[in-house]
């Protein structure tokens, strides 16, 4: 392994440089594909909790090893959205951007799937096409977005909870340009009814606590009027773009993003025109989110 003087002490078997001072770090001489010994998965793991956000560079996995990395981390077969799926893996979502095609509105602030009663913990993300420039993707942390507040909006956000739905999101208007959009609508809204999850939460792995709202799909706070409610959020939200938050990728093929869903929220810029882009992602689960 390479010994890089700003690895972090205390991994036996990873090397880990921190990305930013808040958030993120790159994992180093590592192969995703060979991940049997239980100390590794352990420490991946460990690195994830503590960064929050991890990048491995020239990967190389079937679509068979990339369920099996997802599978260190927690059950792949919990909530998904409703991008298209691998033709031979389920549990693979498939995120393409076509020169002349649909872009997702995933350029928005979100974590994934809090529409969800329970919603994924992480994600694994793998890269097979990526353009020339553009198409970055941007984490913030929410534990660093708490850390940052006054004690005493701390204390009172803990008191509240949010209202959070797939209709808040861009998903109505994607399924508005496909032919059977109706229905799919329909069929989505009676499965995802909107649903409430405290403003604060507790990680159950590092016990820090963190911003549980989202521009994407939260859609407003409980007991307020909308226009308290949304001076509230619009704050709240602001806080997402602050630089020393946040860890900015710039993808190559071969990229392996994976990230803490409970502990994050994301951004996907759409700033790659009419390139074609192409990531596999795989969401991660337990039976209970917190």
């Amino acid at each position: 392994m390479s010994k890089l003087e700003n690895a972090v002490p205390g991994y036996r078997y990873l090397v880990v440089e921190p990305y930013t001072p808040n958030i993120g770090a790159t994992i180093h001489d590592i192969d995703l594909a060979q991940l049997s010994d239980a100390s590794l998965r352990a420490e991946l793991r460990k690195a994830l909790a503590e960064y929050q956000v991890l990048f491995f560079r020239k990967q190389n996995l079937t679509p068979e090893q990339q369920i099996e990395v997802a599978k260190v981390f927690g059950d792949p077969d919990k909530a998904k959205a409703f991008f298209p799926r691998h033709d031979r893996h389920s549990v693979i979502e498939v995120l393409e951007a076509k020169p002349t095609g649909h872009r997702y509105g995933t350029d928005q602030w979100h974590a994934d799937i809090t529409f969800s009663a329970n919603p994924p913990t992480g994600t694994v993300l793998y890269s097979h096409v990526i353009p020339p420039a553009g198409g970055d993707t941007l984490w913030a942390s929410a534990t660093a977005v708490y850390d940052s507040l006054p004690k005493h909006l701390q204390l009172y956000l803990e008191e509240l909870e949010a209202v959070h739905s797939f209709e808040h999101s861009g998903w109505p208007q994607y399924f508005a340009q496909l032919a059977d959009g109706d229905a799919i609508y329909r069929k989505a809204r009676a499965e995802h009814l909107p649903v409430v999850h405290p403003v604060i939460q507790t990680h159950p792995v590092t016990g820090k606590k963190i911003v549980y709202v989202n521009p994407n799909f939260t859609d407003r706070i409980k007991g307020l009027s909308r226009q308290q409610s949304d001076a509230l959020l619009a704050f709240i939200f602001a806080q997402f773009q602050r630089p020393e938050f946040q860890a900015r990728l710039r993808w190559e093929a071969n990229t392996v993003a994976i990230w803490d869903n409970r502990a994050t929220v994301h951004y996907a810029t759409a700033d790659y025109d009419n390139q074609h882009r192409l990531l596999h992602r795989v969401t991660f689960g337990e039976d209970r989110t917190f």
